[in-house]
């Protein structure tokens, strides 16, 4: 049996590589889709990653610049397809695959199940009318009203248009007499469907129409198939383990999911986090069993043992990272990070620009501005901004704050950093840099009072009590936390020097 894997990618080559030599392990063939936002030449990189007999199975699609939501998903996995038409090659299956995955079980136990399953298409095909798929949020909204706006970039004008088609009464239909269905993007098709698939996409009247839907890669794909393929023809379930939170969020899986993982029958699990190097480590002792389990009968649903399994470990044993709770405000990467980090807490009106150049003098610091500002990430360093989280893109950084500020340490190795946080910001930043043990809160309070000729300044006093109660209880926390003060919204020369010198104390640790 002969494969043909499409991988969607546009960070992190190093695990994409680690991904691309266990898929070839077997002579099959990898076609990578990479980010075309990405500057990263990763064709070049494929010399130095990749021998020479893996590079000649290797594959580059035409990239395009993806955006979440949008028509770009599903562009980026078409030039995958054509980039297999492309190579003159026949397959018996085509399997959809991220960047973030990984095989969990071996490859040829995934080709006997393949065999043994007669043909069959493995992508989900939920008919809304039958059947609830999208947990929340809109559901016939993707496909009946226009969409030329991504949420993710103007989350309010979206939500107004929705709005205003639904009172205007805007119901379209889907072209070619073709009926709804969603599934999660990630599929395997045989490869006469795939052909089909994209011939199919060629049409200019399809095309136009699902450019204007919401998230269409969950749902152009499933409508295609149900419409190519007969019904018992196609297992609505996907070879890939995923979970979504109630929010829509991916669950990322770390090293303490590796036991949970082995239990599922699936073949590949998303979404690995970039830090999960001993759960990788530990699935390529797995792949590499000589004497595999039988393939399974048939494939486990999405997941009646998870919350069970959260439950147990939600707030983990000694030395495990937490997993789990949706709302745990520890959920995401920065609960790996082991780099120490400072933050200036105060009010709305501190001003603190000539402390913020003062730090930034010191050598190997680096004080950013507001990087949790509502409207935009304030870097407010000269000539560096994370590249995937561009300044005047707050709503990327709001998908998972955490996993943000843990990126942003990453970025800049060699340097101590620190930023501002105004109180009250109303997330869950507020809580984090109080229980991260790698945060060291610098407090500073206003010394003005609150009395104005008119009266008291509510929001004012408001501020001020919100800084103390956070400063109590990052001490019932047991933080050392330094407490200055700003007179008529700024720290004097004496409280800066102070800032300076323990700023170049705590460096002293960070670099030990």
């Amino acid at each position: 049996m002969k494969l043909a894997f499409i991988i969607l990618a546009h960070d992190d080559s190093d695990n994409l590589f680690r991904l691309i030599r266990r898929l070839l392990a077997d002579g099959d063939l990898v076609v990578v889709h990479w980010d075309k936002k990405n500057p990263f030449d990763l064709a070049a990189a494929a010399y130095s990653q990749l021998d020479g007999p893996q590079r000649s199975r290797l594959r580059f699609a035409r990239r395009h610049a993806v955006e979440w939501g949008g028509w770009s998903m599903v562009e980026a996995t078409l030039a995958g397809l054509a980039e297999l038409a492309a190579s003159a090659e026949t397959f018996d299956y085509v399997i959809l695959l991220s960047g973030a995955d990984y095989p969990i079980k071996p490859l040829r136990v995934l080709k006997a199940f393949l065999r043994q399953g007669g043909g069959r298409e493995y992508i989900e095909c939920v008919n809304p009318e039958h059947e609830t798929w999208v947990v929340d949020g809109l559901v016939e909204e993707r496909y009946q009203h226009y969409h030329w706006l991504n949420w993710r970039k103007r989350p309010k004008l979206f939500s107004f248009m929705v709005t205003v088609q639904k009172k205007l009464g805007i119901r379209r239909r889907l072209p070619e007499g073709l009926s709804p269905r969603f599934g999660s993007q990630w599929w395997a098709l045989t490869g006469t469907t795939a052909q089909q698939v994209l011939e199919r996409s060629r049409r200019r009247a399809l095309r136009a129409f699902f450019k204007t839907t919401w998230v269409p890669d969950e749902l152009f794909f499933p409508t295609l198939v149900a419409a190519l393929v007969p019904a018992g023809r196609i297992v609505s379930n996907s070879l890939t383990f995923y979970h979504f939170s109630q929010q829509g969020r991916p669950l990322l899986l770390y090293n303490d999911h590796f036991d949970f993982l082995c239990q599922q029958e699936r073949f590949f699990a998303r979404k690995l986090s970039a830090h999960a190097t001993l759960l990788r480590d530990r699935l390529d002792q797995v792949l590499a069993d000589p004497e595999p389990a039988a393939p399974p009968v048939r494939l486990s649903k999405q997941l009646p043992a998870y919350e069970a399994f959260t439950a147990v470990q939600w707030r983990g044993l000694p030395g495990r990272r937490v997993i789990g709770r949706q709302h745990d405000a520890w959920y995401g990467d920065l609960e790996w990070n082991k780099r120490p980090y400072f933050v200036l807490v105060c009010d709305q009106q501190t001003r603190l620009e000539t402390a913020r150049q003062t730090l930034n003098a010191l050598p190997g610091v680096s004080c950013y501005g507001e990087l949790f500002h509502g409207s935009h990430i304030d870097y407010g360093v000269s000539g560096w901004a994370h590249p995937f989280y561009p300044a005047d893109k707050p709503a990327v950084r709001d998908m998972k704050r955490p996993n943000f500020l843990a990126d942003v340490l990453q970025a800049q190795p060699a340097q101590f950093i620190g930023f501002v946080l105004r109180l009250p910001c109303g997330h869950e930043m507020e809580k984090v840099i109080l229980f991260d043990p790698q945060a060291a809160p610098i407090f500073i309070l206003p010394a003005d009072g609150y009395q104005t000729p008119d009266g008291l300044a509510w929001d004012t006093a408001f501020a001020n009590m919100v800084l103390h109660d956070n400063l109590q209880e990052a001490r019932r926390a047991g933080k050392r936390c330094l407490l200055l003060t700003a007179h008529q919204h700024h720290l004097s020369d004496e409280g800066i020097s102070q800032l300076s010198s323990y700023v170049s104390r705590l460096k002293t640790g960070f670099t030990c």
